[in-house]
């Protein structure tokens, strides 16, 4: 059985994201998420996210996808899950993606872990629904 592993903060959910976990299938046999919790996400983004940690991860579970609790860049998950493939979105291929979640392919490649970027779904994101909400 192949597991892809994904990781995010999943705040204002919306069809970006159904369609980004659905084109992961496509990648293994299983699709887990890791949420990032309210604490980590302060921690990097400097302000709390709209939805609870516990709410994020009901949502996903609602899709019908196995979720955990992310409170770290990602390492620690990556360790604990033990996946064949890491998707990423698109829209992080030309920033430092590695860095963001604490790796580097020496780490990927030990535990041969693949990389996916998975094509961004234009014209929808967290930030621009927050924008929409601020009038």
């Amino acid at each position: 059985m192949t597991t892809l592993l994904t990781m995010g903060t999943f705040d204002v959910p919306h069809v970006g994201h159904a369609a980004f976990l659905r084109k992961c299938e496509l990648f293994a046999d299983q699709v887990i998420v890791g949420v990032n919790t309210d604490e980590f996400v302060a921690s990097y983004k400097k302000h709390p996210p709209l939805y609870r940690t516990s709410e994020r991860l009901a949502l996903i579970a609602e899709l019908g996808y196995p979720v955990v609790r992310n409170t770290s860049p990602g390492r620690e998950l990556i360790e604990q899950v033990e996946p064949d493939v890491l998707a990423v979105g698109s829209d992080w291929a030309r920033k430092d993606y590695y860095a963001q979640i604490d790796v580097d392919q020496d780490f990927l490649d030990s535990l041969g872990v693949a990389v996916v970027y998975i094509p961004y779904t234009s014209g929808i994101s967290s930030s621009t629904i927050k924008e929409r909400l601020r009038g």
